[in-house]
């Protein structure tokens, strides 16, 4: 008898092991999938975010460099005639501009803050403080143009010259330091852009 209820306790203890391991196992492999489902969805979420940031940057930088092209093309070709009193064209100046300054604020409260490296949202950042602080510059420079040139298009290029000198009038002189900063702002947006699409290549090739 004391054998056969040693016998029963044993596979009682045994029984009760194999249960407890059991459900361990079951708790442990919930624990590692679940991880593994989090991990696969940030892995996920960061590669839609990458995506989507090296777009932009990428065409962003390409449509810079077209604009500066331009630009600079036009501005250095007005400052010549002004140079040789040739009395270039006024033109108003206008700027538009598809910059959203929430777009990365969004995607950083998407998961970027969790996900991209603090380079990255450092670049982010100055691609946008650029952008910012220089289409601000240019919107109060287009408020001036509203002002002071568009009114008076229609009396002639000649009427912003002095016909003695041939030269800017004084109420116009600063004409050619307003597209001199528009030039900069450019160049200053173009150089953060590209620092930024670097940036994202670096991050990239460090977590493919």
């Amino acid at each position: 008898m004391e054998e056969t209820a040693r016998r029963r306790w044993g596979t009682l203890i045994i029984d009760r092991l194999t249960e407890l391991v059991i459900v361990f196992v079951g708790v442990y492999a919930a624990f590692v999938l679940n991880a593994y489902q989090i991990k696969e969805q940030q892995r996920e979420r960061r590669a839609q975010i990458f995506a989507y940031l090296q777009k932009g940057a990428d065409a962003g930088s390409a449509k810079l460099k077209n604009v500066i092209t331009t630009y600079d093309r036009a501005i250095n070709e007005f400052t010549a005639k002004l140079a040789k009193n040739e009395m270039p064209e006024i033109t108003p100046i206008a700027w538009s501009s598809s910059y959203n300054p929430n777009e990365s604020a969004w995607l950083l409260q998407a998961g970027g803050l969790e996900l991209l490296d603090m380079e990255t949202i450092a670049r982010m950042n100055e691609v946008d403080a650029a952008a910012g602080t220089g289409l601000a510059t240019m919107a109060h420079y287009q408020q001036l143009s509203d002002q002071l040139i568009v009114p008076h298009l229609g009396a002639g290029n000649a009427y912003f010259y002095d016909p003695a000198t041939r030269q800017l009038r004084p109420q116009y002189a600063r004409y050619p330091e307003m597209l001199q900063e528009g030039s900069r702002v450019l160049h200053d947006m173009s150089e953060k852009t590209d620092a930024l699409a670097a940036q994202l290549r670096a991050e990239q090739s460090r977590h493919p």
